[in-house]
């Protein structure tokens, strides 16, 4: 556990307890976000938000909006990249765009997830620097892009799922994440062992972990899905599981 942030984390839950104002995070990745929840008996109440519902990354803000008698909304927005035209653009990837944004001097912490739909893409961001992200961002890779902060991401839902239906001996967790990437057993385990897999946003090391309903199971440089639901039966007692696999 990263005892620098554990420090940080305690000290914001204490100002805004002292001062009765919220206080924020930076983005937490997974890593942070289990310190977070590890640290949660010594913090007030808290929430976290990534920009939208889905968001991997996301901030953590300390304070109960009944206790403060007040609401304060998240200091973080989306800025829209899109090649000025789009015939001769470059096919962006995720890498690409945060290359281009961290070459700027922004360090990752100021930024939160980046999805992309039709080559445009869509970045979370502190409220503080998308200013400078938007005057200063004019090229990713080879294409030349314009950016602006929108309130409004595409119609629909921003980030993607498919729904799978996938056959398991049991609800523990490797053997889920095993047929969800269709790995076998070994390797699934070899994925928990690596301190890889994250329920929740916490880590978890346990194979043995049983999932619950809407559980968010992210597996760090692989992917994530939601699991829903069982959904029946085999003959031979193996278990028909529902989910909902990020892409």
């Amino acid at each position: 556990m990263d005892e620098i942030l554990l420090s940080h984390l305690k000290d914001l839950s204490a100002k805004a307890d002292r001062t009765g104002r919220f206080t924020f995070t930076d983005f937490l990745n997974l890593d942070e976000q289990n310190t977070l929840q590890i640290a949660g008996r010594e913090l007030i109440r808290y929430e976290c938000f990534g920009g939208v519902a889905g968001c991997e990354r996301v901030i953590a803000r300390f304070g109960d909006p009944e206790e403060m008698g007040y609401e304060a909304p998240f200091p973080v927005v989306c800025v829209k990249i899109s090649p000025l035209q789009q015939k001769f653009a470059d096919e962006l990837s995720h890498r690409d765009i945060l290359g281009a944004v961290m070459n700027l001097g922004i360090e990752r912490c100021c930024s939160g997830d980046i999805v992309l739909r039709d080559n445009v893409a869509y970045l979370f961001t502190l409220e503080r620097i998308a200013p400078f992200i938007c005057e200063n961002l004019m090229k990713v890779k080879h294409t030349s892009v314009s950016c602006e902060v929108t309130d409004a991401p595409p119609e629909g839902e921003l980030f993607r799922t498919e729904a799978l239906t996938v056959n398991v001996s049991s609800l523990r967790a490797d053997c889920v994440v095993a047929a969800v990437w269709r790995l076998s057993r070994g390797n699934a385990e070899k994925l928990f062992a690596a301190q890889k897999v994250f329920i929740n946003g916490r880590l978890t090391e346990s194979c043995s972990a049983q999932l619950k309903e809407n559980d968010i199971v992210s597996v760090r440089g692989t992917g994530r899905f939601v699991y829903k639901t069982v959904s029946g039966n085999s003959k031979k007692g193996r278990l028909f599981v529902e989910i909902e696999k990020y892409v």
